[in-house]
């Protein structure tokens, strides 16, 4: 009994030592992904941003930045002495205590890699990805009608940044669930096919990027064709009301020269009613 409790004891140990080393390369991908995410850093153009350094004490430290096409040094730092490189001599503050740096004056160039080495340690080495992006301007919207039964296009651009989503709203609320209206060219352009009157409203188009939203509102008034049917009424009962008042005046039809200052005042009211 002792050796199969003995046995026991092994077999479970080693169990728990196997599920032990398991958990833990279970978590190294997630840490890794965890380190990524923290050393990523997104700004807009002509902000500030403290670059963090490093929590222990240190006696030598170089900040670097690298793109594709350079690298350029920033800064070294020693017990003694302090060197900034000209290009960032001044737009940078060294925080001593722990090597932090702060980056002022933000430009899209300034996007890159920045890299921190203390004490010419690989392992205290870091290296922090940094997005510089232009806040987006105020959009502006234009529309190319306003006429009931007819197609309707918005569209909605910005001056400067660029945005990553578009959002569209009308009235605070949703655009209606409505075959009638699409989006196209990455949703900055809304068309509205068959406008009907119930389209009037606000329509406020919304952009966005990770460091900045704008947004803007037009105002639609889709018109119906109340004035073009009232012409429609009025416009023949003139017409047949003066040709009444000839037949009263000559007690006959007139000559054809006599109508014609008539037929003129016809014809333009007729193209008055087609305009």
């Amino acid at each position: 009994l002792p050796l199969v409790v003995m046995r026991f004891r092994v077999f479970a140990q080693m169990t728990i030592f196997i599920l032990f080393f398991l958990h833990l390369s279970q978590l190294q991908p997630g840490s890794f992904s965890a380190q990524v995410t923290r050393n990523s850093w997104v700004a807009a153009t002509g902000s500030s941003i403290l670059l963090p350094g490093t929590d222990k004490e240190f006696a030598n430290l170089h900040w670097e930045f690298s793109n594709p096409s350079r690298t350029l040094p920033i800064l070294d730092c020693g017990k003694d002495y302090q060197e900034i490189y000209d290009q960032y001599k001044t737009r940078v503050e060294l925080n001593k205590s722990d090597g932090s740096l702060l980056l002022k004056d933000l430009h899209e160039a300034d996007s890159g890699k920045y890299k921190i080495t203390v004490d010419l340690d690989p392992s205290r080495t870091r290296i922090l990805t940094l997005t510089v992006l232009d806040p987006l301007s105020i959009p502006h919207i234009s529309g190319n009608g306003s006429l009931e039964s007819h197609t309707i296009t918005l569209i909605c651009v910005v001056q400067s940044g660029i945005a990553n989503s578009v959002r569209w709203t009308r009235g605070g609320l949703a655009l209606p669930d409505d075959e009638r209206y699409w989006l196209s060219e990455g949703n900055s352009t809304l068309t509205i096919s068959n406008a009907q009157e119930s389209d009037t409203g606000y329509y406020t188009c919304t952009f966005s990027n990770l460091v900045s939203q704008s947004n803007n509102s037009y105002q639609l008034t889709v018109k119906g064709h109340e004035i073009r049917t009232h012409l429609g009424l009025i416009l023949p009962f003139g017409l047949c009301a003066s040709v009444f008042l000839l037949v009263l005046r000559y007690g006959k039809p007139c000559r054809p020269k006599d109508l014609d200052p008539y037929l003129l005042t016809a014809v333009g009211a007729m193209a008055l009613y087609m305009a």
